[in-house]
């Protein structure tokens, strides 16, 4: 169901250990997300540079597709285009170099096809525990499964971003798939977390080695945390309302993915798609 390919030279027992943790996470992730889970998964050990440089290459591939989903003229789409592939050369590119030591797993587009991709130095900034990368090879394992699913989620960032700047919506009411994503990734990880100690928690334990100073830092900077933290609650709501049949829903229909104010305000968007339920 997956192969490991080792582009980072990593260790025998590096190389054994994630297959050891593959085992676990792949039940897990089928079980906790019931997500279509693709039929084989390629996983690749990669060194940091090898990581920025494909991270750069997917956040390309789903920029360009995100544009082509919308009806621009030629003349606009490729102003977008050149502004949003000058946008992931620079801003996005510094930012995957920046924030490598932190990534735990990452799903990425490569010709076409996901990869999840792992990185030995950010393990051992973490100072990961087999339940830790466990539960965090659980969260990518949803991604692609949410890649299954609906083929556009992927660009779905790009695309409904892009729609909702073109449409002059204040930031309050842009549409927040990036959340919902995560989100969803990450209430399966702290589930799986639950089931393997008892404690749903993305986070080390307290008897857990504590990660590297560095790590620390890195993590309380992300821009992203109160993002995805809401992303997490937005999706337990949704899961305690209608259960696995409206999460589905809501990761199949880019008409369901909440507003920004709606993230904030799980309740709200219950009410307005309850017959959905």
């Amino acid at each position: 169901m997956y192969t490991i390919h080792n582009d980072a030279n990593a260790t025998v027992d590096d190389q054994r250990r994630y297959d050891r943790l593959m085992e676990a996470a792949i039940p897990l992730a089928a079980d906790l997300s019931q997500m279509p889970l693709p039929t084989h998964i390629t996983v690749r050990i990669a060194t940091p540079e090898q990581f920025v440089a494909w991270q750069t290459e997917h956040n390309q591939l789903m920029a360009d597709r995100g544009i082509e989903s919308l009806e621009l003229g030629r003349v606009k789409r490729r102003l977008i285009r050149t502004m949003t592939m000058l946008a992931v050369k620079t801003k996005a590119k510094a930012m995957a170099e920046k924030f490598a030591p932190t990534v735990q797993g990452a799903s990425i587009y490569r010709a076409s096809a996901p990869t999840l991709v792992v990185m030995p130095t950010a393990h051992a900034e973490s100072r990961g525990t087999d339940r830790l990368l466990t539960c965090c090879l659980a969260h990518e394992i949803t991604h692609l499964g949410q890649f299954e699913l609906n083929p556009a989620l992927p660009y779905s960032v790009m695309r409904l971003g892009l729609q909702d700047q073109q449409a002059g919506r204040p930031r309050d009411e842009h549409r927040a798939p990036s959340a919902v994503l995560e989100g969803h990734a990450g209430w399966v990880q702290a589930r799986a977390s639950e089931k393997l100690s008892g404690i749903a928690t993305r986070t080390r334990l307290d008897d857990e080695p504590e990660p590297t100073e560095l790590f620390t830092r890195l993590v309380s900077e992300s821009p992203r945390t109160d993002t995805y933290e809401l992303g997490e609650t937005f999706v337990a709501a949704v899961y305690a309302y209608g259960g696995y049949p409206l999460l589905e829903r809501l990761l199949k229909d880019e008409d369901l993915i909440p507003t920004n104010r709606e993230l904030r305000d799980p309740q709200s968007w219950l009410d307005r798609h309850q017959p959905a339920g």
